[in-house]
């Protein structure tokens, strides 16, 4: 028995042949199809209730087999092979351009699927599918590509537009995010917490060694702590790396989040920051650190 993908497929291909070749032979078409005349027949069944939204008997597709000859009426909206259009095709073509962009991907597959839909929507469309993935400087990329696969630090030159500054910043990259501009997510040593980078930003790079660690950052480089937030902080669920969350009592109010922390010297900021909305917390190190800070 054909698979519901095997048979979608037949079908988009039997009306345009039926429509081509009016009063075809019942086994022949069968055979043209490698099938048998019973799934044939089946088939021409499931073209009753098929054809234009609306399902009114004059949307619909007529079929008839008697005597062995197929007539098909009323399929002149299926009756052309499926084609993409040009933004179809550009997007399919953009997405396969930033997922060999992505590490830990086949490449190469990748690469010759989008050669494959470029040239098929070229043929198709009779016209040339020109579709620019996100400009990036592809030494900066392998780099980076690089860095993430090592684990190892970068030392960048990073302009900062909204203060018109260039910054020095010692990174560890951990993943490429495509956007309006490729981004780095990475841990920046400078600000100790976790940051996100524009590589249009990025003016200058090289390797650089892991920067000793402050006392809070050693004893914890990741880890999982759970807050909880009142009906006034409840939006701060939204902002955070957010693991899981729970709201206690059935209340859509209030909230327990369990997220993903890199820094003490962050999570007590963030507990000065949000001291009046956050109900409680399982990190003693932390609240000792949000103390301290007070003192």
């Amino acid at each position: 028995m054909s698979s519901a993908r095997e048979r979608l497929t037949r079908l988009l291909s039997l009306v345009p042949y039926l429509d081509a070749h009016p009063g075809a032979d019942l086994e022949e078409t069968a055979a043209y199809f490698g099938i048998d005349s019973d799934t044939l027949i089946d088939d021409l069944q499931l073209l009753f209730v098929t054809g234009r939204p609306g399902h009114m008997p004059d949307d619909l597709i007529d079929a008839s087999w008697e005597g062995g000859q197929i007539h098909i009426s009323n399929a002149e909206e299926v009756s052309v092979p499926v084609r993409l259009s040009a933004e179809e095709a550009g997007v399919l073509v953009l997405a396969l351009d930033l997922l060999d962009a992505l590490p830990g991907l086949d490449t190469a597959a990748v690469r010759s699927a989008a050669e494959k839909l470029r040239l098929a929507a070229g043929e198709n469309l009779h016209t040339t599918v020109e579709v620019s993935p996100i400009p990036a400087d592809e030494e900066l990329m392998e780099f980076l590509r690089q860095a993430i696969d090592t684990e190892s630090a970068v030392s960048i030159d990073y302009y900062v537009a909204s203060r018109d500054e260039l910054t020095h910043r010692t990174i560890a990259p951990a993943r490429l995010i495509p956007g309006a501009d490729w981004y780095v997510d990475a841990w920046c040593y400078s600000a100790g917490a976790p940051r996100r980078f524009a590589l249009g930003s990025i003016r200058s790079w090289a390797a650089a060694a892991h920067p000793p660690l402050s006392v809070s950052e050693s004893s914890s480089q990741s880890w999982e702590v759970t807050i909880g937030l009142s009906a006034d902080g409840a939006w701060l669920a939204d902002e955070l790396e957010v693991l899981e969350r729970e709201y206690p009592d059935n209340s859509e109010s209030t909230v327990r989040v369990r997220v993903m922390v890199h820094s003490v010297d962050w999570l007590s900021r963030f507990l000065l920051r949000h001291a009046e909305v956050i109900t409680d917390i399982d990190d003693a190190e932390a609240v000792e650190a949000a103390l301290a800070r007070l003192g």
